[in-house]
């Protein structure tokens, strides 16, 4: 499998990537609301928090462990919270979102519900959702406008060979390389 091949691949995964985004903001902007949480049962108690503190950001070793949903420097929980609706009413459900490894989260977030069923909830509105969409479009054209070319040429674009280490004996990190270009010395 060539280079070409595995960035027409990206740009497939990516473009169905920024449907999902596109029809999941649809969706929430069309018949979901939002409304203030207040967690009524943590789901990151005071002693993981400490042994994530300990462990400096690694899974490997802690009670909790590794989990798919966690990122970088981020842990998800899922908390037990209890909200208004627009109707006055309240209700209780379990949303999951990601926190800060170490850090105690918020007792109190912007969630959005289900109009038709205000037990579905979630933490990620439709915002997140267009935004993750307009970065997936960017990685798209980024790929389109550079990635494509260097795969067939075998030579990367121009702005990226500006910014490359030539001096072997005093190597320099990439941010020093860009401060080093743009600085108009």
């Amino acid at each position: 499998m060539s280079a070409l091949d595995l960035l027409t691949l990206a740009i497939v995964g990516l473009m169905l990537g920024t449907c999902w985004c596109v029809w999941r903001a649809c969706v929430l902007f069309g018949g979901w609301s939002p409304a203030v949480a207040q967690v009524t049962r943590g789901g990151y108690s005071a002693d993981e928090r400490l042994e994530d503190f300990l462990s400096m950001g690694r899974s490997i070793g802690t009670t909790r462990g590794w989990n798919w949903r966690d990122g970088e420097g981020k842990r998800w929980i899922e908390d037990e919270v209890a909200f208004e609706t627009e109707t006055g009413r309240t209700y209780h459900a379990v949303v999951g979102r990601q926190v800060t490894r170490a850090w105690k989260p918020s007792s109190v977030f912007r969630i959005w519900y289900d109009r038709a069923d205000p037990s579905r909830v979630t933490a990620y509105g439709p915002w997140y959702w267009s935004l993750m969409a307009a970065m997936s479009l960017g990685f798209i054209a980024a790929i389109c406008a550079w990635g494509m070319d260097w795969a067939q040429t075998g030579r990367p674009p121009a702005w990226l060979e500006a910014i490359a280490d030539k001096d072997q004996e005093h190597p320099k990190l990439v941010w020093e390389r860009v401060a080093d270009l743009v600085s108009h010395k």
